[in-house]
């Protein structure tokens, strides 16, 4: 059973650490129920708090929600793509069901060879956005209820190699977005200041990997709202997930682009011969990889949580 709690105290970084909550009392199965019945409820009462272990925690972000993706949105890793001189904004879905708790495996399937990370942080939708909408940094607080910490995470081999580039299968299997571990939620009028002031990290095993600010991203969530009202509604409690920075484990080489350019309709070739080029460099996440990633609100320094997932073995076919 799902069970909602206001956090008392520090955000978690690591499934060891201990939460104090608040209960709510809400009886609320969604993401997109529990926003609109929490608007209605006062201050948490701190007498029935109870401190559990972060392990506990699921994501804050159901699996019925739509996860509206942006793709290389920081010009670091838009660099690292070769794709520095892009004049859209490219955006792309990823499956609910892909959706984990911040301190759960993340699952290798046998076919994937290729696993990386993507650090991003993802807008959680207060109102609908339908085509009528227009967003500006004045009503972006009415469509936008707060901020949660993600890691995009990509099977490359799949992406890059599968019929036609199969971005979605690539990033949607099952536990290949880790989400939290809280939901910071926003007044409406802190919405537009608080997304100037956001921090990410990712570490694997240790290593500083990823590190941005939201002041980098190339399209803001203003601008990129308005874009997806164009194409595709979105609903209560679904997410729009910003993109991630550079550091991604293998950058596009020049070799990578000929391999996709010249098989680009003959699949397992182009597959394998990226699985080569692609491993290189820097090792793609393994079993027993530990991937860290942090949220931080620079004007506070208030770190808003940490995500620690650990890379399972290969699922057995």
């Amino acid at each position: 059973m799902i069970r909602w709690g206001e956090l008392l105290g520090p955000a978690p970084q690591t499934g060891d650490d201990a939460v104090r909550l608040a209960p709510l009392p809400l009886q609320c199965a969604t993401t997109a129920e529990f926003l609109a019945e929490a608007s209605g409820l006062g201050a948490a009462d701190e007498k029935q708090a109870v401190t559990i272990n972060a392990s506990a925690l699921m994501s804050p972000v159901t699996a019925d929600a739509a996860l509206i993706c942006q793709g290389l949105n920081y010009a670091s890793h838009a660099q690292e793509a070769k794709h520095a001189e892009r004049k859209t904004n490219l955006i792309f879905g990823k499956a609910g069901s892909s959706i984990t708790g911040p301190y759960d495996e993340i699952v290798r399937p046998a076919e994937v060879e290729l696993l990386d990370y993507e650090v991003e942080f993802a807008l959680v939708m207060r109102k609908p956005l339908g085509a009528q909408d227009r967003i500006s940094r004045e009503n972006i607080g009415e469509y936008v209820a707060g901020v949660v910490l993600c890691n995009d995470v990509s099977a490359r081999d799949v992406q890059f190699g599968e019929s036609l580039l199969q971005w979605f299968r690539g990033k949607s299997y099952r536990t290949f977005c880790p989400v939290g571990p809280v939901l910071w939620l926003l007044e409406p009028g802190e919405v537009a200041s608080a997304l100037e002031r956001l921090e990410i990290h990712l570490h694997v095993n240790g290593e500083l990997r990823q590190h941005a600010t939201s002041q980098q991203l190339i399209w803001k969530p203003v601008e990129t709202l308005n874009f997806v009202g164009t194409i595709l509604d979105m609903r209560v409690g679904d997410l729009l997930l910003t993109g991630t920075p550079g550091g991604v484990t293998t950058p596009v080489t020049p070799r990578m682009v000929e391999i996709i350019q010249t098989h680009l309709l003959h699949d397992e070739i182009r597959r394998d011969e990226l699985r080569i080029e692609m491993t290189k460099g820097r090792p793609f996440l393994r079993p027993g990889d530990v991937v860290t990633a942090t949220l931080t609100d620079t004007a506070s320094g208030q770190v808003l949580g940490g995500l620690r997932n650990t890379v399972a073995g290969v699922v057995p076919q």
